[in-house]
């Protein structure tokens, strides 16, 4: 069987897969890895996750709309367009 050598686990994100370990009822790390990604219910988000979400989307898409205000340029279409010409066939 072969090793999965994991370093770097915060020390919060180690608690709760220690608390996972014990409520799934595995013995080994093998195990709960096993059960975590064979697990099919669906995932509980809680309102605090869920508005932590919902306020990455929408930061992402106003950087989105200020880049495109603020490109001084041909459109990205025109630039491929551009470079394909120049493109030996």
């Amino acid at each position: 069987m072969a090793t999965i050598l994991v370093k770097n686990v915060p020390e919060d994100v180690l608690k709760k897969l220690r608390r996972l370990k014990v409520e799934l009822g595995c013995k080994t790390w093998a195990d709960l890895l096993s059960e975590l990604a064979t697990y099919r219910e669906p995932i509980m988000l809680s309102d605090e996750e869920r508005n932590r979400m919902k306020q990455g989307v929408e930061g992402f898409l106003s950087l989105r709309d200020e880049v495109t205000r603020k490109w001084k340029g041909p459109s990205v279409l025109e630039e491929i367009r551009r470079t394909r010409r120049h493109e030996p066939h």
